[in-house]
């Protein structure tokens, strides 16, 4: 029997839901696409060869795979404040080590798990979305759960994260594109609702980025990258060197980097072209909206003018749009005999300027400079007393093109003096940048500093106890221009002082008077003092019981201004604390030892956490208790069946537990209890003081097959379910009113008068502040395969597939309506997964040569039905998918080389075949973001150890 055929049996053996049948059949496929050799042919090779050729992130064997006296111990924490977990645990980890980050051609952490996780699910990366308001600090989303249900740890600890327009939130993650990749040991990711483990926000999952701590020597890496065309070069330049004092008792270990990236403007692709001849193609009618409609002219590279409702422009029979000629200097001195003979036409090239919805010098790449320190130290007071620091400090700065005070549209009222068509007409236009009394960019400058001091104490009995206090600050502030005034710009145009009926591309168009350059600033902190321990707990049959547990008291501040000018608004300060205890224990029922038939090794993890919150600044309190249990079952040497169950929780954010406020307008709303008559309602908006936190359960089932008689071959498939409950939202007023009876208390009335025939008083006000109400889940399985073998005289050769495919993500957007099935529509909130995600890679290694492939396949998907002009422009709604081929060859030079021991030289290619990312016209730059607008990138890492 083969052995692809061999797994289809065991698989077919399974009970397998209806819903997961395609599962079974893509793992059965995954292996025969593999190709594996007989067992008769396969080259038998020692265990420790075996090891050696394998990376330390994914070695899979028994050892691993049991829980044996003193595994945990020797596991435990390690410089990391969370135990070291494996792909092998009970939960399923997927752990990228330092092997696998070195040959990922990535150049920050953002770029490396965008690459390699199957399960993130973010649309955009601050790469190819620059102008946000967290600059080019690094978003993350694990399940399509969001950012603010993905946990982001360093070592273990909880890092101050980055808030953003004054505001910062506990929920906020920390920024890891600051930290350099050669400063990281390895990422471990767990993506499933972990609270009981990781705390509040880990309802989508946890990544723990664990830095080096115990490298010895010295390695300087030098890496340059651009576009096969030249743009959006990246320099990066880093240093870690470790070093020790008193015969190893004390170390030292530090790492630096310095990294340029340069910009990539739109007029360096043809994204934009691309999908304004898309849209002439498919749905003409967006740019040339039809006669007797009101609309807005097309952008273009001249002035644009169409009548605001749609009527002629030049009286009966004419044209209700136009556009004008280079070099026209105005209707008062070239008439309009000009835009007469160019009516029915707009100019519709792209334009050169910021100031326009249509620019090449829009920025697709956002130039980014940024430096970044760290360091770790130890010191070992005895021989099971150690003292321990470790720290960091980054800083990127990012330069983009301002746009959002730019008037793309502009009015031009029908009394105006400087409108000779006697009617409201609407005109779009580009300015130059020489016109402008300040440069075009906006900045974005992020800030990061993290420091840890602590203890690690050795005791009997293998027990182990870590102390730390840990404190970090994070600080993001983006300065850009907007409108702002009076006169302001419309009132300008009006005026005639600002003139746009002639050729701005030809002539002074000064609008700079009419902006302002304000600044959004916001400052986090956090302090952290946590207590843990490891160690047996006790000793029975099967084993040594181990727990691990912990204490921790942390809190929170904050403190921004949101938006500001001259003078500076007061700062919006914000507190909070929590404090929580921690367990997490492993229970071996069975171990190898007792020779059980069918139960070589079953073990039990079981793990509690309670938190308490006090939020200060909002007056409340309230706390969580969540559980995870576990189970892992060897019925043989070579297979593992794993299960667990746990709950996740996220606490409210600060603005969701402020007291509401009252408006100050009112609004009308229709009152189906009066017969719907329209009443002037004041409502009670805002936060609530009285929320709870947001939960979710999250259950696993998984199959990990390391079969002996294939050595090297590892398959895994692990079956997710996320339900999460209490989502915070907020109702408009008259969804609260259409269901009244259903919100009780939310719907204030007046007093019924006397021979009142509807017998309810009128409404007053309407109570829309945030409530506990919407529900959500997702199900899925991620699979895995692995196969590493020995050729004789050909070298080793390693080859990975992962995938993620998700059966449903359905989300509740309204009370009391059915949960709507978003899988497949990741445009409609950036974070929807996509049907079907792969990632794929081949390494050879041999002598001082090795070499590898890589490829990231995203399955198509489907544009958000609500936005009908896109899919109108698209030519349907479907987007397709992209796959991406990475290479790349590297050589070391051995010790004979004397001086030039050590060196190593890789040159690498990122999207070898140059493809670029298919077209989205819901984007509003025309390009899918799941792809990177740089398209083929080339690269040179020389890198020296000595």
């Amino acid at each position: 029997m083969s052995k692809s055929t061999y797994l289809v049996d065991r698989l077919a053996s399974m009970s397998v839901s209806a819903q997961n049948c395609r599962t079974v059949a893509l793992i059965a496929a995954l292996v025969v696409a593999l190709g594996l050799p007989s067992a008769a042919s396969a080259q038998r090779v020692p265990a420790s060869a075996l090891l050696d050729g394998l990376d330390d992130d994914q070695v899979v064997t028994l050892a691993e795979m049991e829980v044996e006296a003193g595994q945990l111990q020797k596991h435990a924490y390690q410089g990391n404040m969370d135990l070291v977990r494996t792909e092998n645990d009970i939960q399923p980890y997927s752990i990228i080590g330092r092997e696998r980050i070195a040959r990922s051609g990535a150049t920050t952490v953002e770029d490396l798990l965008r690459q390699q996780l199957t399960m993130s699910t973010s649309f955009a990366s601050s790469d190819n979305s620059p102008g946000g308001w967290t600059g080019s600090s690094s978003s993350f989303s694990l399940r399509g759960m969001g950012a603010a249900q993905t946990l982001v740890l360093v070592n273990g600890r909880r890092v101050a994260g980055v808030g953003s327009r004054g505001t910062a939130e506990g929920s906020d993650q920390a920024d890891l594109n600051g930290i350099p990749l050669s400063a990281i040991e390895r990422i471990e990711v767990l993506p499933a609702s972990a609270s009981a483990i990781y705390g509040s926000g880990a309802l989508g999952g946890v990544i723990n980025v664990v830095l080096r701590g115990n490298y010895s020597g010295n390695e300087f890496n030098a890496r340059y990258e651009t576009t096969d065309d030249g743009h959006a070069s990246i320099e990066t330049y880093n240093l870690t060197s470790s070093f020790q004092f008193e015969q190893g008792r004390s170390q030292l270990l530090l790492s630096v980097q310095s990294q340029v990236t340069k910009p990539l403007y739109g007029y360096q692709r043809d994204f934009q072209v691309r999908g304004r001849n898309r849209e002439l193609v498919n749905n003409p009618d967006a740019l040339y909206v039809p006669a007797g409609r009101t609309g807005n002219p097309p952008a273009g590279a001249l002035v644009n003018i169409r009548s605001a409702n749609g009527s002629p422009l030049f009286g009966p029979g004419s044209s209700h749009f136009t556009h004008i000629p280079v070099g026209y200097r105005g209707w008062q001195l070239d008439g309009l005999q000009p835009l007469i003979d160019n009516q029915g036409s707009y100019n519709l090239d792209l334009a050169r300027g910021a100031l326009n919805g249509f620019s090449g010098d829009i920025v697709l790449i956002g130039a980014v400079r940024s430096k970044s320190l760290n360091l770790s130290s130890s010191r070992s007071m005895t021989e099971r007393f150690k003292l321990f620091f470790d720290g960091g400090a980054s800083e990127s700065r990012q330069r983009d093109v301002s746009t959002y005070y730019t008037a793309r549209v502009a009015t031009l009222a029908a009394n105006s003096t400087n409108n000779p068509f006697g009617q409201a007409v609407r005109i779009t236009y580009p300015a130059r940048h020489i016109d402008r009394e300040t440069a075009p960019d906006s900045f974005s400058v992020n800030r990061q500093k993290r420091a840890a001091v602590g203890f690690e104490l050795s005791l009997p009995h293998d027990w182990k106890i870590v102390g730390d206090y840990a404190w970090s600050y994070s600080y993001v502030d983006r300065t850009y221009r907007r409108q702002y005034g009076s006169p302001t710009f419309a009132e300008a145009v009006n005026a005639g002082t600002v003139d746009l009926l002639r050729d701005t591309t030809s002539f002074e168009t000064l609008i700079d008077p009419y902006s302002n350059l304000p600044h959004t600033t916001t400052k986090a902190w956090q302090g952290d003092t946590t207590l843990r321990a490891a160690g047996p707990l006790t000793a029975w049959y099967a084993g040594d019981i181990t727990l691990a547990s912990g204490v921790e008291h942390r809190e929170l501040r904050s403190a921004g201004f949101p938006d500001y000018t001259t003078p500076r608004p007061p700062p919006t300060y914000r507190r909070q604390q929590i404090d929580s205890l921690y367990a997490e224990a492993t229970v071996p029922l069975t171990s190898p030892d007792l020779g059980l038939r069918g139960l070589h090794s079953v073990d039990v993890q079981l793990a509690l956490r309670h938190e308490r919150f006090d939020v200060e600044t909002a007056g409340n309190k309230f706390d969580t208790t969540v559980p995870t249990v576990g189970l892992r079952w060897l019925p043989v040497r070579d297979l593992m069946l794993r299960g667990s169950w746990g709950k996740g929780f996220r606490a409210p954010t600060y603005s969701q537990l402020a007291d509401p406020t009252l408006s100050t307008t009112t609004s009308q709303v229709n009152d189906p209890r009066r017969g719907g008559e329209v009443s002037d309602i004041y409502t009670l908006g805002g936060g609530n003081p009285e929320l709870q936190p947001e939960t979710s359960r999250n259950s696993n089932i998984g199959i990990v097959w390391t079969p002996e008689f294939v050595r090297g071959l590892r398959l895994s498939a692990d079956f997710y379910k996320i339900e999460k409950k209490n989502n915070l939202t907020s109702l408009g007023a008259q969804a609260i009113l259409d269901q009244e009876a259903t919100f009780p208390g939310r719907v204030i009335r007046d007093t019924p008068v006397a021979g009142d025939p509807y017998g309810v008083g009128e409404v007053l006000q309407v109570n829309t502040y945030a409530m506990n109400m919407l529900k959500m889940e997702t199900a899925g399985v991620d699979l895995g395969a692995r196969y590493w073998w020995q050729s004789a005289g050909a070298g080793e050769f390693d080859l990975g597939v992962n995938a993620t495919l998700t059966d449903y993500y359905r989300e509740q957007t309204a009370f009391n309506t059915p949960l709507v099935d978003w899988v497949g529509v990741p445009s409609r909130n950036s974070a929807s997964p996509l049907d079907a995600r792969f990632t794929a890679s081949l390494l050879w290694n041999r002598q001082q040569w090795s070499a590898g492939w890589a490829a990231q396949y995203y399955d198509h998907y489907r544009l958000n039905p609500t936005s009908t002009a896109a899919i109108l422009s698209q030519g349907s709604e479907r987007v397709p998918s992209q796959t991406y081929h990475d290479l790349f060859v590297r050589y070391r030079l051995g010790a004979r080389y004397r001086i030039l021991a050590g060196l190593e030289l890789t040159f690498g290619a990122k999207n070898i075949f140059d493809k670029a990312p298919p077209v989205d016209m819901s984007t509003s730059r025309y390009y899918s973001t799941l792809g990177d607008p740089r398209m083929r990138r080339l690269y040179v890492n020389l890198k020296k150890t000595f």
